[in-house]
C-alpha cells in the first residue's frame, strides 16, 4: 500500500523498496523492505533508530483508511448516548448525585492519555507502535458494551464497564490523533492541515448521524437498553477493516551481535527527546497559549439552564441546537482551511478573538428578550446565534489543532500530542472552575437569571 519507488518485481533481486522520510534530516531515502522487516542490514544502532523513526510516505489508500477510521469512530461513539441516559435512570435508578459520581469515575480513563501515548512510543507490540494499541482500544470498547448488555444492572457493574468503554475509546482516539500527526509531516506547505481538517469534519458530521441513529434504534418497538448496547458493540466492527488497512513501519529487530534496547532505555531516551522538544520556544510558547486560551470562562452551563428553565426549550429544541452546533463547527473548520490557513496565525488569532467576542454579545439580545420585541422567535434566534458562535469557535479551534500537530517531533508524536491536548483539557477544567465561581458570584440559579446578561458581558470582555 506504501508508495513503491523502485526495486519491484522487475528488479535484479526482486526486492520491493519504499520511499521513506528520514526524520533526522528530512531527506528522501530508499530503504530495502527485506532488511527493514528482517533486521539484517548491518547498520549501526544509531542508524537503526533513524530507520525506526522513518515513516512510510502515505499512499492514497492509507489516507482514505485514516479518514474512514475517523468517520466511523465519529458515527459509532455517540450511538449509545440515549440508551446510556435511560440505563442510568430506569435500569439503575441512580439519583442525580450517583449519576454524577459514576460519570466522574468512568471518565477517569481520560486522564490516562499521557501514559497510553507514552507506552505506544516506547513499548512496541509485535514490532508495531500504533496499530496494536488501536486494536486493544477497539476490543476493550466492544467488550465493555457486551458486558453492559449481558450482566444485570448494578452500580458496580455499570461503573466498571463504563470505565472500560471510556478506556477503549480513549486508546482508539489517542492512536487516531497520532496517525494524523505522523502523516501530517508529509503534507506540503500548500496542503498543511488538510488531512486533520477533513478528519475532524468527517467525525463531526458523522457524530450527528450516529446520535440520530442511536435515538431511532432506541425508539424501535421491543428495543431495550441491553439490545442497544449489544448492537453498539457489534457496529464497532465497521471500524476494524480500516484499522487493518493502515500501514505502519515495523520496528526492526536488533542486529546480530547488538544487544536489544531495553524498554527502560527506550523510555529514558524518548523522555529526554520529549523534554528537549518541550524546552524549545516553538513548542512551549504555543502550549502556554493553548492553556491560557482554554482557561477563559464560559457561561455554557448557565446558558443551557436558561434555555430550559426560562425559554422553555425541551429535548427537541435542544437537539436542533446540537445539530446546528455540529454543522456550524464543521463549516468553520472548512472555512478556515479553504480561506485562512495561509494567514499569519498571530494576526488571525487576534482578529478572530476580537470578532468572536463581538459576535458573542448577540447572546445579550436573547438573554434580555430583545428578540421578542423584534418579533423573532426564541428558537430561531438561538439557532442563528449558536451558528455564529460555533463558526467563530471552530475558526479558532482548527488552527490550534493544526498547531499542536505541527510542533510534535518524530519519535514522540503520540506523547507530545497527548501532553498538549491534556494541557488544553486542564485549561478547560480551570476555566470551568472560574465559570462556576462567576455563576455563583452573579447569583445565577436554576430559577434566577436576572444577572445572566452581566455574566455574558464579562465573559466576552475577558
Amino acid at each position: 500500500v506504501a508508495m513503491e519507488v523502485g526495486g519491484g518485481k522487475g528488479s535484479e533481486e526482486g526486492k520491493s523498496k519504499f520511499l521513506l522520510i528520514n526524520e533526522s534530516d528530512g531527506s528522501d531515502n530508499e530503504i530495502e523492505k527485506a532488511p527493514l522487516l528482517k533486521g539484517k542490514s548491518g547498520k549501526s544502532g544509531k542508524e537503526v533508530r533513524e530507520i525506526n523513526d522513518a515513516v512510510l510516505v502515505p499512499s492514497p489508500t492509507q489516507l482514505w483508511s485514516i479518514r474512514a477510521l475517523w468517520f466511523f469512530l465519529g458515527a459509532t461513539n455517540p450511538f449509545p448516548g440515549v440508551a446510556l441516559r435511560f440505563y442510568m435512570v430506569n435500569d439503575l435508578g441512580a439519583s442525580p448525585h450517583l449519576q454524577a459520581l459514576i460519570g466522574v469515575l468512568s471518565g477517569f480513563a481520560w486522564n490516562l492519555k499521557m501514559p497510553v501515548a507514552f507506552a505506544s512510543d516506547v513499548i512496541p507490540v509485535g514490532g508495531y507502535r500504533r496499530k496494536p494499541y488501536l486494536y486493544f482500544g477497539l476490543a476493550i470498547y466492544m467488550f465493555s458494551f457486551m458486558g453492559l448488555a449481558v450482566f444485570p444492572p448494578g452500580y458496580g457493574t455499570a461503573t466498571v464497564f463504563m470505565s472500560l468503554s471510556t478506556l477503549g475509546q480513549m486508546m482508539a482516539g489517542v492512536m487516531c490523533d497520532t496517525l494524523i500527526v505522523e502523516n501530517m509531516r508529509h503534507e506540503s506547505a500548500a496542503t498543511r492541515g488538510k488531512l486533520q481538517t477533513e478528519c475532524w469534519i468527517l467525525m463531526t458530521l458523522a457524530g450527528i448521524g450516529g446520535t440520530l441513529a442511536g435515538g431511532f434504534v432506541f425508539a424501535a418497538p421491543s428495543m431495550t437498553n441491553s439490545r442497544v448496547f449489544m448492537i453498539n458493540a457489534l457496529i464497532k466492527l465497521l471500524v476494524v477493516p480500516f484499522a487493518f488497512m493502515l500501514v505502519e513501519n515495523p520496528i526492526p529487530p536488533p542486529i546480530a551481535g547488538t544487544p536489544a534496547e531495553s524498554a527502560l532505555s527506550t523510555a529514558s531516551r524518548r523522555g529526554t527527546e520529549m523534554w528537549e522538544a518541550l524546552k524549545q520556544a516553538s513548542v512551549w510558547q504555543p502550549t502556554l497559549f493553548i492553556f491560557l486560551f482554554s482557561i477563559f470562562p464560559n457561561p455554557g452551563t448557565a446558558m443551557t439552564n436558561f434555555f430550559i428553565e426560562d425559554l422553555g426549550f425541551g429535548e427537541e429544541e435542544l437537539s436542533y441546537i446540537a445539530v446546528v452546533a455540529s454543522v456550524s463547527g464543521a463549516l468553520g473548520m472548512g472555512i478556515y482551511y479553504r480561506y485562512f490557513k495561509e494567514y499569519n496565525w498571530h494576526w488571525f488569532f487576534a482578529t478572530v478573538i476580537i470578532l468572536s467576542a463581538g459576535l458573542s454579545l448577540t447572546q445579550l439580545l436573547l438573554v434580555l428578550h430583545v428578540n421578542r420585541r423584534w418579533g423573532v422567535p426564541d428558537l430561531a434566534f438561538a439557532l442563528g446565534d449558536d451558528a455564529i458562535v460555533d463558526v467563530t469557535c471552530s475558526l479558532l479551534a482548527m488552527p490550534i489543532l493544526i498547531l499542536i500537530a505541527s510542533i510534535c517531533p518524530a519519535g514522540v508524536e503520540s506523547s507530545l500530542y497527548a501532553f498538549v491536548t491534556s494541557v488544553q483539557v486542564a485549561g478547560g477544567t480551570v476555566g470551568g472552575t472560574i465559570s462556576a465561581g462567576l455563576i455563583e458570584g452573579f447569583g445565577i440559579t436554576l430559577h434566577n437569571y436576572d444577572r445572566l446578561w452581566q455574566l455574558v458581558l464579562v465573559r466576552n470582555l475577558i
